[in-house]
């Protein structure tokens, strides 16, 4: 349980945040009527070049209700990092956010051989989380890290959904390919087992959808062919992927790839049909576009090399 306490907000938070949004690399405060969900992989945090002022303005920036995170190496200073985030919200609710924020966050029970744990961030004024599980079924590995499930209702509005926060296995490997493929039918039989007669649902996290090098015999799988192949086979379980608005969420050797993903089912009419994972951070400034050699984003440095991804959720119970 995260314990509140005094902590003096740097100026730099507050006046960070608001350079960020004249960038127009974040998004705008949700209306009342949103319950806004977002997923991002905040590198290693936290690494010896990571800058947790730079984080903090970014989390700040989002004004998620919801957040699953991924790579949560020092999940005490996290903690920390969220305390700060929830003072500058009470400082400066109005230019930057709908209202005053109360962060939380709960943890997955592990975080596989590199110790990255998953995390939902939660606003409890806003949700309230309960059934919190680590699937260990969706782990695939010892070495790799078991998915994060809570139940998610809103307490502003009706709406209430089942979240799963996921970061499947990275590399372009055929181990860390077949690994990727083993996850989504271990999904299928999570969400079968589960049979529940509300099918509100929501997957999301870094499926590191990139393809795999030619090997062992097999031809190399495009990261385009993967993500073709995520499509038709969630759809055979009742799930569609919201398209990325812009199509990147990562930069590899200054090139960007899609990677992190909103996975919601096709039965959830609180999904707007128009509803896409918008994407933020220096995706969006870029436009995916490759970056010049020497002139590497600030935060790609010192926040992570995955970009912020967002959606909207219509604050209402339709089923």
């Amino acid at each position: 349980m995260l314990t509140m306490k005094p902590i003096i907000v740097p100026m730099a938070l507050l006046l960070g945040a608001a350079s960020l949004s004249a960038q127009s690399v974040l998004p705008e405060p949700p209306a009342d009527s949103i319950l806004r969900i977002a997923t991002w992989n905040i590198r290693n945090f936290r690494s010896t070049e990571t800058d947790e002022d730079r984080v903090a303005q970014v989390l700040l920036g989002l004004d998620a209700d919801l957040l699953a995170v991924q790579e949560i190496r020092d999940t005490s200073e996290f903690r920390d990092l969220l305390d700060r985030v929830n003072d500058a919200t009470t400082i400066a609710a109005p230019p930057y956010g709908r209202r005053t924020r109360r962060y939380m966050v709960e943890y997955s029970s592990g975080g596989g051989a590199a110790s990255q744990f998953l995390g939902f961030v939660f606003d409890a004024s806003a949700v309230e989380l309960s059934n919190i599980e680590s699937l260990t079924s969706l782990q695939m590995s010892s070495d790799l890290r078991p998915s994060l499930a809570a139940r998610v209702r809103s307490l502003r509005g009706s709406l209430d959904f089942l979240a799963i926060a996921n970061h499947t296995d990275s590399g372009i490997g055929l181990t860390d390919y077949t690994h990727r493929q083993a996850f989504l039918d271990a999904l299928e039989v999570v969400l079968a087992d589960r049979g529940t007669d509300d099918t509100d649902l929501v997957i999301l996290g870094d499926l590191n959808t990139m393809g795999h090098d030619e090997q062992e015999g097999e031809r190399a799988v495009t990261a385009e062919e993967e993500l073709m192949l995520l499509d038709e086979r969630i759809a055979q379980f009742g799930l569609r992927r919201l398209p990325a608005d812009p199509p990147c969420s990562e930069y590899y050797q200054r090139h960007g790839g899609l990677l992190d993903h909103v996975l919601v089912a096709v039965s959830m009419r609180e999904v707007p049909p128009y509803a896409t994972a918008r994407i933020f951070g220096y995706c969006r400034l870029l436009s995916c576009l490759p970056y010049a050699t020497g002139e590497e984003p600030f935060d790609y440095r010192h926040a992570s090399d995955h970009c912020p991804v967002v959606v909207d959720l219509l604050d209402r119970d339709w089923d």
